[in-house]
């Protein structure tokens, strides 16, 4: 039986498929089916909440929360802007990095953020309740910052900022965000977590005030970048 040949991507709808790597692709069905559940099936709503969900139960043994709770999302715009997050930076990374380090890297940071709430849970014997990849993705921005320094990051349209400061524009914006929220144990987790991301994407320890100082001075990295936004790979922008 002959074979149709298969259909070419339309023009329009390339610039979103070639960020959609196998991996960026399993884990954004794998957010958006949960998701979906949880908002089109009422019934499922408690038990998502109160067994994949960070929250108390863990120290009843539900021990999967500290895994589960990174796919967990109960607000449509948070659900949103992480896919969003995700499908930007997510096939980046993966590619500049490796997959299994990508994979480090995201649930690396997630699984540590709720460590930490985990054992503020513990500490203060207050119930905690976390959800959402919101530091997982977050992570990926600070691999961005670190691997690609001063490179330019087109953000939409003719707008680039540099890799760094991209990152540490959304770092300071989720630190604020907590800070005005009075979310001190968020706070905490997600410091934590974008720490550990920052070392295992390359960052050295001890290095935040060189980190820092990247943005005046010459970058420090895997990509050494020359005048004019070039690196030695010729690339003018991430893509």
């Amino acid at each position: 039986m002959p074979v149709s040949p298969r259909r070419p991507v339309p023009a329009w709808i390339r610039p979103l498929t070639e960020r959609l790597s196998p991996t960026i692709r399993n884990l954004v069905i794998a957010e958006a089916v949960l998701f979906g559940l949880y908002v089109m099936v009422a019934p499922l709503r408690e038990p998502i909440l109160a067994h994949l969900a960070l929250g108390p139960r863990l120290f009843a043994g539900e021990v999967w929360q500290l895994g589960t709770s990174l796919f967990v999302h109960v607000d449509p715009l948070g659900f949103l802007l992480g896919m969003v997050g995700l499908w930007f930076v997510g096939a980046t990374i993966e590619r500049t990095l490796g997959r299994r380090r990508f994979l480090l890297i995201f649930f690396g940071s997630g699984l540590v953020a709720n460590l930490v709430l985990a054992g503020l849970m513990v500490a203060f014997a207050t119930p905690l309740r976390n959800l959402g990849c919101g530091d997982s993705v977050l992570a990926l921005f600070v691999a961005l910052g670190v691997a690609y320094g001063r490179t330019p990051v087109r953000v939409w349209g003719s707008l680039a900022l540099p890799a760094r400061v991209l990152a540490w524009i959304l770092v300071a914006w989720s630190v604020l965000a907590l800070v005005l929220q009075a979310q001190w144990p968020s706070l905490l987790s997600t410091l934590v977590a974008q720490g550990l991301a920052y070392v295992l994407a390359g960052g050295r320890l001890g290095a935040v005030g060189a980190f820092l100082a990247g943005l005046r001075g010459k970058p420090r990295g895997r990509f050494d970048v020359m005048d004019g936004g070039r690196s030695k790979r010729d690339k003018k922008y991430v893509n």
